[in-house]
């Protein structure tokens, strides 16, 4: 992986996916700015180049008045002020664009032609754009997780980059599966506190519950188990570019077993430095 850019010129065609590049910038620690004019670039660029910070992407394109004929030789001057400057180009096949349009139902800027006939003409008037390009990205068969992941391959992350964040959650089965869950663990099998008179009242994050459950060999022997796997998948899902991962434990309830679970996992992922979160859906539920 090279070095992080001082600053980034994305452009490319209408439908391309210049706007999922640039959240995927944006997760990597770069500022960002969408169709700036273009007689704002040259300061802007000055003023990046004159004071310390993150690093910047600035994305330009056919929105800006007059961009194909007057782009190559303002990117000619960025590059003889600031050589660093990286230009990426954006593009993807023509049934793709078109595909894409017609499912969002956005309007092409060559709003006056046929949706297909306009992708091709801004294709013709961007190539002399295109062949100044330091890097091509094509999105055509790629989903935003895959563009992510080919963004921080190409460019780096910088101390600015948002870490992956864990959701430790706790649920109840008779209430439905969390919809957003990637990992989900079923305790019922588990000993119940809930059969016990004094137990049932408290939830599972009270220290009663807790030590009752921790005196209980199979559930140590169960946390154990679960903790190392985890924490084994976490490294991969880190290089995967993953920005979040939920990681969700359900009992009957939702009320005993899978809040301890869930409170005890993000207390030793939070002391191992991971970013956690923690989410007990159902364990205030009546009944």
């Amino acid at each position: 992986m090279e070095a992080v850019p001082r600053a980034v010129v994305v452009t490319g065609l209408s439908g391309a996916g210049k706007s999922v590049v640039t959240r995927c910038f944006e997760d990597l620690g770069f500022r960002c700015v969408d169709n700036l004019p273009l007689e704002l670039i040259e300061p802007l660029f000055a003023q990046i180049w004159s004071t310390p910070g993150p690093p910047w992407a600035v994305v330009l394109d056919v929105r800006a008045q007059g961009f194909a004929g007057s782009f190559p030789e303002l990117i000619a001057r960025l590059n003889t002020a600031h050589p660093e400057v990286r230009l990426v180009f954006v593009e993807a096949a023509t049934d793709a664009i078109v595909r894409r349009f017609s499912e969002t139902r956005r309007p092409h800027p060559y709003r006056n032609l046929a949706l297909e006939a306009a992708v091709v003409r801004e294709r013709s008037e961007l190539e002399p754009v295109r062949k100044l390009a330091d890097e091509t990205l094509d999105t055509t068969g790629l989903t935003p997780h895959e563009l992510r992941a080919e963004v921080a391959a190409r460019f780096g992350s910088t101390e600015l980059a948002l870490p992956m964040v864990v959701r430790c959650e706790s649920f109840g089965f008779r209430y439905g599966l969390p919809p957003d869950a990637n990992l989900v663990f079923d305790l019922r099998f588990l000993p119940n506190p809930h059969f016990v008179a004094e137990l049932r009242p408290l939830p599972g994050d009270h220290p009663d519950v807790q030590g009752w459950l921790e005196r209980q060999a199979e559930v140590e022997e169960t946390y154990a188990r679960i903790r190392e796997f985890v924490t084994a998948l976490l490294p991969a899902y880190r290089r995967e570019q993953k920005s979040y991962l939920v990681v969700a434990f359900g009992c009957t309830g939702g009320r005993h077993r899978s809040v301890y679970f869930a409170d005890r996992l993000a207390r030793d992922l939070s002391a191992g430095r991971w970013v956690v979160a923690l989410q007990h859906r159902d364990r205030d539920r009546e009944g």
